[in-house]
């Protein structure tokens, strides 16, 4: 036991004789850090500000300064940044950064005029882009557009920024009148440094504004390729449905597959039956719309050559029977059922589907053509003239197919009399 007691002593007391760690300026300078950028995280931006200005008192660097004027400027606190900022100058009148901040606060008090005379002086020194920027954007408080533009231009000659260019662009379109200037402005600027959704998109509103309706859709559509946004794709497409310029408008929609629904109304007007029924499947397969089922088989059964093909009229049938039991348009019902009743497949059965259509639309003089032609199929001739004359009252015979089954059915009634 003494010898326990004893050994427990010696540990206890060698503890106690450790020195203590002493906390140094560099564990403390990484301490403060963690605390200003966990503030700025929070979205605490005059907090993460006194960590920075504190950080810059124990370290005197003066990028933790900068850092506490850049939280100031994001918390909008005019008012301590002015007078952080006059401070530090009066410590080191000559520092750019601590300048360009004064500029900063003097434009957000409203003293555009001291804004301005700080930043001329400030980029005849420097020559740096952004405070030719800092220059345009007091100018253009005061109005001065020409001024500001001047500067911007300055600042563009340096790095050919694209934001710069926009800029430049949009104040000579909207504010100084100088509409061609601007499109042949970044007409250039895309031809020398590249096309961007940004700059793409206000060339083509530009040219769209001034009512160069070709030189809009062809840039939205080399931004379209660019990009590949489906947004700007539409301000094209927009153009060559007012311009009812097909040709262009379907190759886009193929290539951009944005607006499926439109290429297949395309297809079907210029009557691109092989298109029209792959595109429907496609869309079926996607939303699975009876419709679009529907659709893919009429389609596919019009833009055959030879519509006698036993495989073509099955996989027809079968889609539009599928489709017609998820759905009762009289459309669909009336082509499935006069399919079958041409073809021979089951009159009958094809009957029942035309009488289904006819129930929707009793006086459809297309879907009686049908039911006159099944029961004409069925040797019923009497019944089928009697329903043919009645769609001849309702529209004459101009239809080629109804003046052939007008006379068909006659010479059957002449047969039947026989």
């Amino acid at each position: 036991m003494i010898k326990l007691v004893l050994s427990t002593l010696i540990v206890t007391s060698a503890l106690f004789a450790a020195p203590k760690p002493t906390i140094n300026k560099t564990m403390l300078e990484d301490t403060f850090i963690l605390y200003a950028l966990d503030a700025q995280t929070r979205q605490k931006p005059h907090q993460a500000s006194e960590f920075f200005a504190e950080l810059y008192k124990q370290t005197s660097k003066k990028e933790y300064l900068y850092q506490s004027l850049r939280m100031l400027e994001q918390a909008n606190d005019t008012k301590a940044l002015s007078k952080s900022t006059h401070d530090a100058l009066v410590l080191s009148p000559d520092d750019e950064t601590l300048k360009r901040f004064e500029i900063i606060g003097l434009l957000k008090e409203g003293k555009f005029g001291e804004a301005s005379q700080s930043a001329a002086l400030l980029s005849e020194k420097t020559k740096k882009a952004s405070d030719y920027l800092l220059y345009a954007e007091a100018r253009f408080k005061l109005t001065d557009y020409n001024g500001g533009i001047s500067a911007l231009k300055n600042a563009y000659a340096l790095n050919y920024d694209e934001t710069t260019a926009e800029r430049i662009a949009l104040i000579q379109y909207a504010h100084l009148g100088e509409k061609k200037e601007a499109i042949e402005f970044l007409k250039n600027h895309i031809e020398t440094h590249g096309n961007s959704k940004v700059l793409g998109k206000r060339l083509g509103s530009f040219y769209g504004d001034s009512g160069a309706l070709d030189d809009a859709a062809s840039m939205y559509e080399q931004t379209y390729d660019f990009t590949q946004d489906p947004l700007i794709a539409q301000e094209a497409i927009k153009i060559y449905v007012y311009q009812q310029n097909f040709v262009k408008l379907n190759a886009l929609l193929e290539k951009s597959g944005v607006n499926d629904a439109m290429l297949l109304e395309l297809y079907i007007r210029e009557k691109q039956f092989d298109k029209a029924s792959e595109l429907a499947k496609k869309l079926y397969k996607e939303e699975q719309n009876p419709v679009h089922l529907a659709q893919s088989s009429v389609f596919a059964y019009e833009a055959s050559k030879n519509k006698n093909d036993a495989t073509l009229l099955k996989e027809v049938i079968e889609g539009l029977k599928l489709a017609n039991s998820e759905m009762d348009d009289p459309l669909y019902l009336n082509y499935l059922g006069y399919l079958m009743i041409d073809h021979n497949l089951n009159i009958t059965e094809g009957m029942l589907y035309v009488e289904r259509a006819l129930k929707k639309q009793p006086d459809s003089p297309f879907y009686i053509d049908s039911l006159a032609w099944g029961h004409y199929k069925k040797g019923e001739c009497s019944e089928a003239l009697k329903l043919m004359k009645q769609v001849e009252s309702m529209i004459g015979t101009d239809e080629d197919e109804v003046k052939e089954h007008l006379k068909a059915i006659e010479k059957c009634k002449i047969k039947e009399k026989q």
